[in-house]
């Protein structure tokens, strides 16, 4: 009888903490990362993508690039527009991070990093994360859209290096 009072008050507070824990906002944020080799030197391919406001011209969906101080302002080739703000850079470890402050993206929360690692004297990888929470659709439709952003850009990075 102990025992099953024991197994019984452990499942509850085990099923409280856990509902507590969502209805405090504690829960797991998604998390997408992509990457790409590309047939150029690391020091070249940072030169292009570590210049915060230069993401225009490696991705095919950005139209206008405007930086003031330590954010971009971005308008899409449909005209909507995203506001980002740096908030790391490492230009020896040839990384940056950056949040965003408004976006048409259904997302939340959102961090994310792009870096460049070298592959041998001649090629590199370009890896872009992220984290955030879904804002107005499920997990697995922003992850979708994250991941179709980051490959879009990074499929194109690839094709400017062949």
């Amino acid at each position: 009888m102990m025992k099953k009072t024991l197994s019984t008050l452990l499942i509850c507070g085990s099923a409280l903490t856990a509902s507590c824990a969502n209805m405090n906002g504690m829960h797991e944020q998604s998390i997408v990362t992509e990457s790409v080799r590309v047939n150029a030197p690391a020091d070249d391919v940072w030169q292009l993508v570590g210049k915060f406001n230069d993401l225009k011209r490696w991705h095919p969906a950005v139209k206008i690039s405007k930086q003031v101080s330590d954010q971009r302002y971005l308008t899409l080739q449909d005209d909507t527009e995203m506001v980002e703000q740096e908030t790391a850079r490492d230009d020896s470890g040839m990384s940056y991070s950056y949040r965003i402050v408004s976006s048409p993206l259904p997302v939340a929360a959102y961090h994310a990093t792009i870096s460049v690692m070298a592959v041998g004297a001649s090629q590199s990888e370009v890896t872009w994360r992220s984290s955030f929470d879904a804002k107005g659709v499920s997990k697995a439709e922003a992850e979708a859209t994250i991941r179709g952003v980051y490959r879009a850009g990074l499929d194109h990075l690839q094709q400017m290096y062949r």
